[in-house]
């Protein structure tokens, strides 16, 4: 009895330390999330994509559609916010930033640039949401093959964000039905080839005549229509090409 009271007991304890163990990491989290989390300088960060951007990033063709200023937080870097431009382009959707230096850096040193790219085609998923403990506005951008990124807005830069993903969205949406046009187009043509195709003699025509016309034989006319020779009537309809399977 002695035996299982002291089992009990020491459960007890033990749990006891496991949550509270677990409270002073989650505690100490928290406190460096919201306390010690800190921005790149955002009119520095911006400048600075900007002339990234300038420095021949963009490819023969490209031209900027949408910019919204936004900033991202890695957890590499505690969750410190990197600030940055994210660019759509007719080709792109660009994300440019400036990593959160060290406290112990020179104020000297240079800036270290963070990128992140996904192609600007109908693969590329760009969805609004909350971002960073639901804190911030922002949207998550998805592409095959790419790793996924988060960014968010300044809340006086969310109506710029907001334009930027309406008009990727609305571009995608636009492509996506311009491709079921072309696609439904196809299928007609495609439908139409395989039907048979008739001719209905006129004045003048000849069997060797119309076989040329329809790039046929004068035999293959005969055998198609059940002719015995090679006199046709005037009005007469005549199968000069048969469907496809």
């Amino acid at each position: 009895m002695k035996e299982s009271e002291g089992l009990y007991r020491s459960f007890r304890f033990l749990k006891k330390a496991l949550l509270g163990v677990a409270l002073v990491l989650v505690s100490l989290l928290l406190f460096g999330y919201f306390f010690f989390m800190r921005h790149v300088d955002a009119p520095k960060a911006w400048t600075a994509a900007d002339r990234e951007l300038r420095g021949g990033m963009l490819q023969y063709g490209e031209k900027v559609e949408r910019r919204a200023k936004v900033f991202m937080r890695r957890p590499s870097d505690y969750y410190r916010g990197a600030n940055g431009m994210l660019y759509a382009t007719n080709d792109r959707l660009i994300f440019i930033g400036v990593a959160p230096g060290s406290k112990f850096e020179s104020s000297d040193a240079p800036p270290m640039i963070l990128s992140q790219e996904f192609p600007n085609d109908t693969l590329l998923d760009l969805r609004g949401t909350r971002l960073y403990f639901l804190t911030a506005h922002g949207i998550r951008v998805s592409h095959p093959g790419v790793p996924r990124g988060e960014f968010a807005a300044l809340r006086s830069e969310e109506p710029a964000l907001d334009s930027l993903t309406e008009y990727v969205n609305a571009i995608h949406a636009s492509q996506r039905q311009a491709a079921a046009s072309e696609r439904r187009l196809r299928e007609a043509v495609d439908a139409l080839i395989k039907q048979p195709l008739y001719y209905t003699v006129k004045r003048g025509d000849a069997l060797s005549l119309i076989a040329t016309k329809f790039d046929a034989t004068a035999d293959q006319i005969r055998q198609w229509n059940q002719l015995e020779g090679d006199r046709v009537k005037i009005g007469q309809r005549l199968l000069v090409k048969p469907a496809k399977k």
